[in-house]
């Protein structure tokens, strides 16, 4: 047996170095001294046996207590807590190893607390959509995926539990100061985001390779646990800020610095408006490299995200709105004016046609008559004659039409 497996059998915290451990240090010692109380060996009773197995027991008692009280005063236990006794029989003989799940119900399993404080062992079932990185008590040991009765030894404790899926956070109200010094409100601000992962883009893009919906990688994970910022709570102790609470604080910088970089006309104008386009400025903010960068900093990638509803006092907003309205109305007074000026040029562009077509009609008229000797006076009487043929014509049309416009009244008045 060289050296590993020897500090194995002694150290090694499985099942079976469980067991073994048990045969050899409980259960051979104790059948031993019921066989020499009881039968003696050889038929001789060995005294000095009986003793030394005694002094054993109650060593080994005295070791266990001690191991056991040793627990209960580290991780603070209650006096009368029996965890320590049973993660110490755990440890030592491997017996009736506990089982956790690892989803968003953890907190109920029995034992996930003391995992958490103390370690292994123990058997983790952890479910599609999240992952659970370990560590020691000097360094980060290992990322475990989804998996079925993974085995975590008393080496390992559990650091963090991460959700894959994809977040949605809201921030209800964010105030600033705009450029000129006017306060301004917005309201329902919402964002998606998710752990970040090199592959990500490429399983989503790529429609023929199967898609992965939960990817992650190790370096996420370790930069999502330890470089997210740290907070003093109530009890004057330091806090590490939550995923929300951070996300929602770097989409809050976003918003204030666009809005301090801006007027408020700029910011609460209508769509209508032509500066209207520095809202979407802010949010191609989002998705900047060296934004971007910062969120993968903290193993975080922003799937999507709204900038809300910006608004100002109420009295202030009339102001603008009342600004607006000059501006619009203004338009279409503009376009009215216009439109009117075509109207009358086409009506005298229409008489004037009607003009030269009346002197055209006339003149086609007086092709082939003769004048005759009072030359003046048949071009007069010819002139007056078609004169009155084109009036009486126009009359005849308009009489025609109002006759069709009455007849389609009678037939609209008709009872159905």
């Amino acid at each position: 047996m060289n050296k590993q497996k020897l500090t194995g059998l002694l150290f090694g915290d499985t099942k079976e170095i469980g067991v073994i451990r048990f045969i050899f240090l409980i259960e051979i010692p104790a059948i031993l001294l019921l066989f020499n109380a009881s039968f003696g060996i050889g038929g001789h009773t060995f005294q000095l046996l009986n003793t030394l197995l005694l002094l054993y027991f109650l060593s080994f008692i005295s070791a266990l207590a001690t191991a056991v009280y040793y627990i209960k005063d580290i991780y603070q236990y209650d006096p009368h807590s029996t965890t320590p006794f049973k993660y110490f029989r755990i440890c030592f003989f491997g017996m009736i190893t506990p089982r956790i799940r690892i989803n968003h119900h953890r907190e109920d399993s029995p034992w996930y607390e003391t995992v958490e404080k103390i370690g292994g062992p123990v058997y983790m079932d952890i479910d599609p959509g999240y992952v659970v990185l370990t560590e020691s008590l000097t360094a980060p040991e290992q990322v475990y995926g989804r998996s079925k009765k993974r085995f975590l030894s008393r080496r390992e404790r559990i650091q963090m539990v991460v959700e894959l899926r994809e977040q949605e956070s809201t921030i209800p109200t964010i105030t600033a100061n705009t450029k000129d010094g006017i306060q301004v409100i917005v309201k329902e601000v919402k964002l998606n985001y998710r752990i970040w992962d090199a592959r990500w883009e490429s399983l989503y893009r790529d429609g023929s390779n199967t898609r992965n919906p939960y990817p992650y990688s190790k370096q996420a994970i370790l930069d999502y646990t330890y470089n997210r910022p740290v907070q003093i709570n109530l009890l004057n102790q330091p806090e590490q800020i939550s995923w929300d609470s951070t996300m929602r604080g770097r989409i809050t910088g976003v918003i204030k610095n666009y809005i301090g970089e801006h007027k408020l006309d700029e910011i609460i104008a209508p769509r209508e408006h032509p500066n209207n386009e520095v809202r979407d400025k802010l949010l191609k903010k989002g998705y900047e490299p060296s934004f971007k960068e910062g969120l993968r900093e903290i193993g975080t990638i922003l799937r999507w995200w709204d900038p809300g509803e910006f608004g100002s006092e109420m009295e202030v907003e009339k102001q603008n709105i009342a600004n607006w309205s000059i501006a619009l109305a203004s338009n279409i007074r503009l376009n009215r004016a216009h439109g009117e000026a075509q109207v009358k040029a086409y009506e005298e562009l229409g008489r004037a046609e009607a003009e030269a077509e009346l002197l055209m009609s006339i003149i086609h008229s007086m092709d082939g008559i003769q004048l005759g000797k009072d030359k003046v006076q048949t071009l007069h009487n010819l002139i007056l004659l078609r004169t009155a043929q084109v009036i009486r014509a126009l009359n005849t049309n308009n009489h025609g039409t109002d006759d069709n416009q009455n007849k389609e009244k009678d037939i609209k008045q008709a009872p159905q």
